[in-house]
């Protein structure tokens, strides 16, 4: 009996035990079940709440960063060559003409000629330029009349610089070695050297390509860079020079000097210009010839007994008011 009281005890606390882990675990399942309700929102209350205000960024203008330009790089001018052709006036209807023409050492190569015209250019007549020196090329040319005019070049196997003039209008040429010392040329062989009737000078550049004569002391040249430069003592001292923008061929009247340029503003041929007395300021414009060339060195100017004459390309003007009007 004792033993069986005994089993029914155990088995009884037994029970309870086990009946206060089950209350126990209830009360915490429980709690828990009340925790997750309060923490959960009522059904319905985020979709009717306001909705929460978000900024939106304003959008900033923005200045694009200049895109970078080029700055253009000037474009030098090309430098002037000596004229090919060559032109001396007498007056408005007289004047002559020559091609530069070459001259190879060691060959002997035909005259040079010289054209003629008593007619304003209308017509020329061509006259041999024919001496026992051989004259072979023209780098001077100048007249007196429709009678007598001389030219300096090259002539004889050495092509070594010679002075040659008619007075028949071209019928004949003599040599007159004599005369050249006394005259002003540049010889194609050394441009940087001007020949005055006071000898050789040094000239103010590298390279003339063109020169008008006034007296035996008094003289201009076009340098290859387009300046203008004056002597007044036979090519011993120049003066400081002005840039004539697109210079090709010179000219002195009277004692006047006129340039005439390529490419100038305002003129669709080839302007006039005369170089201010005072070296270094701008030429002024005196006129536009409605004629000109692109080939180098094919254009010439002279004056002569008031007139002034051009020859660019095929055309032949006249101008008997300085330049003004042709």
């Amino acid at each position: 009996m004792p033993d069986a009281r005994r089993k029914r005890g155990s088995r009884a606390r037994t029970r309870r035990r086990l009946a206060l882990i089950g209350i126990g675990a209830f009360v915490l399942v429980d709690l828990g079940l009340v925790a997750l309700a309060l923490t959960r929102e009522p059904s319905g209350l985020a979709a009717d709440a306001e909705p929460a205000v978000t900024s939106t960024p304003l959008p900033v203008e923005t200045t694009a960063a200049p895109e970078p330009t080029e700055t253009p790089t000037p474009v030098a001018e090309a430098e002037a060559v000596t004229p090919t052709r060559l032109l001396s006036a007498v007056d408005d209807v007289t004047a002559w003409r020559a091609e530069s023409g070459t001259c190879t050492p060691g060959t002997a190569g035909p005259s040079p000629t010289l054209e003629l015209t008593t007619s304003a250019g209308a017509t020329w007549s061509p006259l041999s330029v024919s001496t026992s020196g051989d004259p072979a090329a023209v780098d001077r040319v100048q007249a007196t009349d429709a009678a007598s005019a001389f030219v300096v070049g090259p002539a004889g196997t050495t092509c070594a610089t010679a002075f040659a003039q008619t007075f028949s209008g071209g019928a004949e040429f003599r040599d007159y070695p004599e005369r050249l010392a006394a005259s002003w040329f540049v010889a194609r062989s050394a441009p940087g050297t001007v020949h005055s009737p006071a000898g050789d000078r040094p000239a103010p550049c590298a390279a003339v390509v063109d020169l008008a004569v006034v007296s035996d002391t008094e003289a201009g040249v076009l340098c290859s860079d387009r300046r203008f430069f004056r002597t007044l003592d036979g090519a011993r001292t120049w003066d400081a020079g002005t840039a004539v923008d697109g210079a090709v061929a010179i000219t002195a009247d009277a004692g006047e000097y006129l340039v005439a340029a390529l490419g100038a503003a305002s003129c669709e041929g080839t302007a006039l210009e005369a170089p201010s007395a005072t070296p270094g300021t701008v030429a002024t414009r005196v006129g536009c010839a409605p004629v000109s060339s692109e080939t180098p060195g094919s254009v010439a100017l002279s004056g002569g007994g008031g007139s002034v004459w051009l020859w660019a390309g095929d055309d032949v003007l006249v101008s008997s008011d300085g330049g003004v009007t042709w």
